[in-house]
Parts: C-alpha cells; structure tokens; sequence
C-alpha cells in the first residue's frame, strides 16, 4: 500500500532482484574448522602409539626368528662340520693302521723265502691295497684296477718297495682327508676320499713300477750292486716326490698365512694356486719324504726280523734313509712348484670363487700357462727327482 501510495517507489520486482544478485555477489563466510576436543586428542594419542607399539613388536617377533634360524643354520652347519671332521679322522686313522698292516704283510712275503709264496703274496696284497682303496674311495673303479699292477710290480720286486708303495698310498689318502671340509671350497678337482683316476695312479706308479720290474729282474748275486742301489735310490725318490707333494698340496693348503708363488715371493696368491708355496707345505714335503724313507727302513728290518736278525739294529743301519727321504720330498716339491707356477695354468674364478686350470670369460689368470696338466706335473717332477737321486744317492 505505501509503495502503491509513494509514486517514486521502484516496483517490487526490482527490489527483490537487487536483493538476490547483492546477497550472490557478497561471498558466505565459511565457519571456522572446530578444535578437537582433549578427549579425542588423547584418543588420537593413544592410538598412534599402540600401533607403533604393535608394528614395533612385529618386527622383533620376525627378528628374533630370523635370528633363531640363523643360529640353528650355524649351529647346524657346525656340527655337520664337527661330524665330517670326526669321520675324517676315523678314516684316516683306519688308513695309517691298514698301511702299517700292509707293511707287516710285504714284509712276511718276502721272509718266506719260497718263490711261489712271494708271487701269489704279492699278487694277493697287490688286490687287496686296490680293493681297500677302492672301499675307502681312495680309488675309482679304473684307478683300483690301475693300482693292482703297480702293487703287484712294486711287492714282488723288493719288501722296501712294496712297503713304500703301501705306505705312500695309505699315507697320502689320509692327508686328503683332512679338513676335507675346507678343501672342497678351494680346489676344483677336490673329491671325498682321493677318488684317483687310472690317469693318476699311472703318474705315479707306471714309471716306479718299471724300475722295481727292472730291479728284480738283475737282483741276482753276480748283478752290479752299483746298478742295482741306484734303482733303489730312483725308487725312493720317485715315491718321496710324490708323497712329499701329496703332504705338500693337502695339509699345506689350510696354512692361515697366504701362499707366495715361487717365482716371485713377494706376491701372494691364492690358495690352491699351482706354485704357491708356504712354511707349513714345505715342512708337510719333508714328513712325506721322510715317511717314504721310513717305509724303506721299516720294510727291510722286518724282513730281517721275521728271518731271525736284530729289527733295531737293522733299523739303526739304514736310518739314514729317511734324511734321503725328506731331503726327496723337499726337492720334489720345488721342481713341482716350479713347474706348475710356469707350465701350469692357474686362473680364479669369479663364479665358482675359488682358483681352476683352465682359462675363461669368468677366470683372471695368476699365473702359468695351459702347457701341463696336474698329472702331467707330477710325473716330470717325480721323474727328474729319481733320476737325480739314483746320481747322487745309492742305497
């Protein structure tokens, strides 16, 4: 009515329409976000922290159980250790008594003084050192066969030989195992027990088994005793060569000092490289050397005991022998050193982590180059001692 009466009032519709774009052109005032409450602050809190707590707890739980698996791992891993060292030695202990019983044995078959005694005798323990060695795992199905001539060869020819054969092949099987455990990570060929092939058994028996055969075949009263000494001395050195660097390679591998390769001392190698060398391999070249001299001692103050002499004395007469030994051994190390660290090839793998003879795309070379192999090694430097002993020793 009154804006019916006020003629300069603005029709109604105006004013609602300035009214609604004024209130959209002027923005809203958003309310403020409300504080949470102490209550729920304290809630939040305790939330937060009993999640850490249980996330916390969980990775100790799964901590302490991988901690647990990995002590039992060692724990088991120490003991399967333990056990394999304990086997270890009760084999190798069985194999000192069985080589000391073969050389008794050679002894009484060369004491019979029948001929046909001596024969079958030494064809029977020559079967019977390859078919315990093939028991033991010394020896390979071709390698025991291999090892029944050489046996046969060596006892039928002179009590010291067989007795030397014996105990360089019972001697040398007990050093390989020791801490075999150690072994395996080191050596590429290394296999429980020795395990020889035919190949290494003609290394190092083919060569001295043609001198005992020779040796036997002049052993006659009107023979030259010079001749016939020099066989001997070529024996003894063939076998203390072989059984100093059996000594040498096994025992003189687990020294704690690393190797120096022989022809440059100054650098260190790895274990297991072909010419390195150290204070406890050539100590262990000695005790194979002098143990092969002893078996020559040994082997023939039996055969005078068991035909009624005097052991001691005859021991006592040739004692001198086992120094002839040592100083084999020792020889016949060097020169096998010296070949391996330049004829033999030596590289280290970085995928199998430990040092192989042949070369590739994964091997660094140490040291030689691929000329020999392992056998072939042997058999140069065990030849080159016997016939440097058979020139300067006779006995």
């Amino acid at each position: 009515l009154a804006r019916r009466l006020s003629p300069d009032a603005a029709p109604m519709s105006t004013t609602v329409t300035t009214t609604i774009a004024a209130r959209r052109a002027t923005p809203r005032a958003r309310s403020a976000p409300s504080r949470p409450t102490p209550v729920a602050v304290l809630c939040a809190r305790r939330t937060g922290a009993v999640r850490i707590h249980v996330e916390n707890d969980v990775a100790d739980r799964q901590q302490n159980r991988h901690r647990r698996k990995r002590v039992i791992s060692r724990a088991s891993a120490v003991d399967g250790s333990a056990d394999a060292s304990s086997a270890a030695a009760t084999g190798s202990t069985t194999l000192l008594v069985a080589g000391a019983l073969a050389v008794g044995a050679v002894a009484a078959t060369h004491a019979a003084g029948n001929g046909v005694a001596r024969l079958v005798g030494s064809a029977a323990l020559g079967a019977a050192l390859a078919g315990v060695g093939y028991a033991k795992q010394s020896l390979d199905a071709s390698g025991a066969l291999a090892a029944i001539g050489v046996g046969f060869g060596s006892i039928y020819s002179d009590a010291r030989f067989g007795s030397a054969l014996a105990v360089f092949f019972f001697a040398s099987s007990a050093a390989t195992r020791v801490r075999s455990d150690v072994k395996v990570k080191i050596d590429e060929h290394f296999k429980a027990g020795g395990g020889r092939d035919w190949v290494q058994v003609a290394a190092n028996g083919f060569v001295p088994t043609i001198i005992a055969m020779v040796y036997a075949l002049i052993a006659v009263p009107s023979a030259n005793v010079s001749l016939q000494g020099a066989l001997a001395s070529a024996f003894l050195g063939y076998y203390s060569c072989c059984c100093g660097d059996t000594f040498a390679s096994e025992l003189g591998v687990l020294s704690k000092s690393r190797p120096r390769l022989i022809i440059d001392p100054m650098r260190s190698v790895e274990p297991g490289t072909n010419g390195g060398v150290t204070a406890l391999g050539w100590s262990a070249s000695a005790a194979g050397g002098a143990a092969v001299g002893a078996a020559f001692v040994v082997g023939r103050a039996a055969v005078v005991a068991l035909s009624g002499g005097d052991f001691l004395a005859a021991c006592i007469q040739d004692a001198i022998i086992v120094v002839y030994g040592a100083i084999a051994g020792v020889f016949g190390s060097f020169v096998d050193s010296m070949l391996g660290a330049t004829v033999q090839y030596s590289g280290f793998c970085s995928v199998k982590d430990k040092v192989v003879s042949k070369p590739g795309p994964t091997v660094s070379r140490i040291s030689g180059c691929e000329f020999l192999s392992n056998s072939a090694v042997n058999l140069v430097s065990a030849s080159i001692t016997a016939v440097v002993a058979a020139m300067y020793v006779s006995i």
